[in-house]
């Protein structure tokens, strides 16, 4: 058997069974081996589209599916999104109380990847957030004005038309 060598929360790197070589069960609880990293992109790309779109939970579901097979130090990132999220959907069904527990966890685990990790303005989303935190911490229960992931590269615009 190969040797591996321990990482974060019980997980192991060697061995055998996925790509990264990792035995499933050595990935640690609710991991999964890593993705392609066109797969990973275009569920990273469709999580955006869903977000902006006011649909958090399937946005969720887009990033949870990243989150899993991430490599550690992206981990939280996806973690820390799926949180905005999972906040933003509690504050759309008025739930005070989940919207400030969950945007208080996205925020603080977004927060390290400021001003901007994997092509998206980190700082302008954290600032939406701690804006409707601290009107829910103040007992508000503030409009929702969606807020919008924007991308630090938009590429070349196409005016040719």
């Amino acid at each position: 058997m190969p040797e591996t060598t321990p990482t974060r929360e019980g997980a192991s790197t060697g061995g055998v069974g996925s790509a990264d070589g990792a035995e499933p069960s050595e990935l640690g609880r609710g991991r999964t081996g890593p993705l392609d990293p066109k797969e990973a992109d275009e569920l990273f790309q469709r999580g955006l589209a869903l977000f902006n779109g006011v649909r958090y939970w399937h946005a969720h579901e887009a990033w949870e599916t990243l989150w899993r097979a991430a490599p550690d130090e992206d981990r939280d990132f996806y973690q820390g999104l799926i949180l905005i999220a999972a906040g933003l959907l509690h504050l759309q069904r008025r739930n005070l109380r989940g919207a400030r527990n969950k945007l208080s966890e996205g925020v603080t685990k977004l927060t390290p990847y400021e001003p901007s990790y994997q092509g998206i303005f980190v700082n302008e989303l954290l600032g939406r957030a701690r804006q409707l935190l601290e009107n829910v911490n103040q007992g508000y229960l503030p409009y929702l004005i969606p807020p919008v992931i924007r991308f630090t590269d938009a590429g070349q615009a196409d005016f040719s038309r």
